[in-house]
């Protein structure tokens, strides 16, 4: 019962319009859930969605009265945890080797101004070295 007080209070997240906090209001309330836990289960459901690749469709049906037509949810079956945290850990190594290769270039390039930036000094005391003989 707790939980279901909860999910009536007032919340706000910027950008996010009246009729969508009801119906995350009504959503949660449905599930005896906490606005926060409806929301993290959500968000992980829709990226673990997306992280599969799998297309997101409207709803088939409204519920509880309010207007869903904006609503998405995945197209086929939630992944379980063991599918859920493959995924993620394919997309962190994904990720992973981005980065990798990026810092390589950068490292190179970084490199390479190091030495113009040697080359430079060399030249200015160089000069400096003249000026003082002259």
């Amino acid at each position: 019962m707790a939980a279901r007080g909860k999910a009536r209070m007032p919340w706000s997240v910027k950008g996010v319009g009246g009729d969508t906090r009801e119906l995350a209001k009504v959503a949660a309330s449905d599930r005896n859930s906490t606005m926060g836990d409806w929301l993290s289960d959500v968000i992980r459901r829709v990226g673990a969605a997306e992280a599969a690749g799998r297309p997101l469709v409207p709803a088939s049906r409204p519920s509880s009265g309010v207007n869903m037509s904006g609503w998405q949810e995945p197209a086929t079956e939630l992944l379980d945890d063991a599918a859920l945290t493959e995924l993620i850990s394919e997309r962190i190594e994904r990720s992973e080797t981005r980065i990798l290769d990026v810092l390589a270039v950068l490292d190179e390039i970084v490199g390479r101004l190091a030495d113009r930036l040697d080359r430079l000094e060399q030249r200015v005391e160089a000069r400096s070295a003249d000026d003082d003989v002259l």
